[in-house]
C-alpha cells in the first residue's frame, strides 16, 4: 500500500465490514450480510486499482469513494439511515455529484485534456459525465425496484428528479472548483 494512513484506513473499513457481516448473520438478516460482504469486495477492488497506480483512482478519490460506499451501502441500506435521517438520500446524491465530477476530471487529467484552452469544453465534459453517471445510478435503482422488489424509488418520478437535481448541484459546485483549478494551470 502507498502509505501507513491508507493502510490504517483500509484496516478500519475491513473491521467495520466484517463486524457488520457477523452482526447481520446473527440477526438473521442475510441480505444485509451479503451487502456488507459486497462492500468488502468493492474495497478490495479499489485497493487493487489504487495500489497498482491505476491512473483514474488517486488518493483523494480512493478515500472519498470508499467513504461513499460505507455511507451509502452499509450505513444507508444496512443500518437504515435512509429511513432514519430524512435528508440522507439527498446528501448522498449531492455528494455523488462531487465524486462523479472528480472521476471525470481524473479521466481528462489522464488523457491530458485538462490543459486545453477551452475551459467551457472541459466543464461541459466533466459535468455531463457526472450527470450521465447520476442517470445510470437512477436506472440501477429502478432495476433494483423492478427485478428485486426493492423500494429505492418510493417517491417515484419526484424522487428520481430530486436525486438528479442533488447530483447536479454537487456537480456544479465541483465543476466550479475545477474551473478555478484550470485557470491556475493555464497561468
Amino acid at each position: 500500500m502507498k502509505d501507513k494512513k491508507i493502510s490504517i484506513f483500509n484496516l478500519i473499513l475491513y473491521i467495520i465490514y466484517i463486524f457488520s457481516i457477523i452482526f447481520f448473520i446473527f440477526k438473521g438478516e442475510y441480505g444485509k450480510s451479503g451487502l456488507s460482504a459486497f462492500c468488502i469486495i468493492i474495497l478490495f477492488v479499489l485497493n487493487k486499482l489504487y495500489s497498482k497506480n491505476y491512473p483514474i483512482i488517486d488518493k483523494s478519490l480512493f478515500i472519498v469513494g470508499n467513504l461513499f460506499i460505507l455511507f451509502s451501502f452499509l450505513l444507508g441500506s444496512c443500518y437504515n439511515l435512509y429511513d432514519k435521517i430524512k435528508i440522507y438520500d439527498d446528501f448522498l446524491h449531492f455528494w455523488s455529484g462531487f465524486i462523479t465530477v472528480k472521476i471525470g476530471w481524473n479521466i481528462l487529467n489522464f488523457l491530458n485534456i485538462q490543459n486545453s484552452s477551452s475551459k467551457i469544453i472541459i466543464l461541459v465534459l466533466i459535468l455531463f459525465f457526472g450527470l450521465g453517471i447520476s442517470g445510470l445510478l437512477e436506472i440501477i435503482e429502478y432495476l433494483l425496484d423492478v427485478v428485486f422488489g426493492k423500494d429505492t424509488q418510493s417517491g417515484g418520478l419526484k424522487d428520481t428528479m430530486q436525486d438528479m437535481i442533488d447530483a447536479l448541484v454537487g456537480g456544479l459546485i465541483m465543476s466550479g472548483y475545477y474551473l478555478r483549478k484550470i485557470k491556475k494551470i493555464n497561468k
